[in-house]
């Protein structure tokens, strides 16, 4: 592991500490009983911990040359990673369901299906590269570590939700700047540890992230968008 990396478990910690965190008084403090809670909420919260459970372990397992077992929790993400990208998609439709009861008008309801590529989509690409990179360890390191920084979006936004009483759409532009902020760093120090690249890996997963990003700003009320959400959520 590169020498700068060896670490690399603190920063995963801190991303659980912050999901915790975000996610305390809308469902860990509800435990044991977890009232008005629904088995998409404990399906996704499981899902989504395991995978920054395994994230944590693996740098550990490299440290400690357990090259083997880091191996076989390797294989073991390529069902995990899809489930917990379709437990994304569940969390996001019981969610549109949600705005549907309470009455939320078309526009609204149809711009939020685009929400998914703002996380669940850059994830699961960013999953795949670091598949396809598996033998390249820098390269691979680098894309699971965006996963991680993709993961924990959520429970950030969430912090200044429920703790700091912010308006969400405030939340997600502070949850985006920090984000923005984190992926400039990132690739910073690799230029000026002279990481030698074709085309550094963070460069490639801060596009995938930042383009929805981008995007969700205006596109969702386009009528191009919101004629094929409304042709998505038909044929779904």
């Amino acid at each position: 592991m590169e020498k700068g990396y060896k670490n690399i478990v603190y920063f995963f910690s801190v991303i659980v500490l912050i999901t915790f965190v975000g996610f305390y008084k809308k469902y860990f403090s509800l435990a044991p009983h977890f009232q008005g809670l629904k088995s998409v909420h404990h399906f996704h919260a499981v899902l989504l911990t395991s995978w920054l459970v395994l994230l944590i372990i693996q740098p550990i397992l490299i440290a400690k040359k357990k090259f083997a077992l880091h191996r076989v929790l390797g294989k073991i993400s390529y069902a995990l990673a899809p489930i917990a990208f379709i437990s994304m998609l569940i969390a996001y439709h019981n969610q549109y369901l949600r705005f549907i009861s309470e009455g939320q008008t078309e526009t609204y309801v149809l711009s939020f299906v685009f929400a998914p590529a703002t996380d669940a989509i850059p994830f699961i690409l960013l999953y795949i590269l670091a598949m396809v990179n598996k033998r390249e360890t820098p390269s691979h390191m680098r894309y699971m570590i965006a996963t991680g920084l993709i993961i924990g979006g959520p429970g950030m936004g969430r912090i200044f939700m429920t703790w700091l009483n912010m308006e969400i759409f405030m939340a997600i532009q502070f949850v985006v700047l920090i984000t923005l902020i984190t992926f400039l760093s990132i690739i910073s120090y690799d230029r000026v540890k002279k990481k030698i690249f074709r085309v550094n890996p963070y460069t490639i997963a801060f596009i995938i992230w930042l383009v929805p990003n981008v995007l969700i700003t205006f596109f969702p009320e386009t009528s191009l968008w919101q004629g094929f959400a409304k042709w998505l959520v038909r044929v779904i």
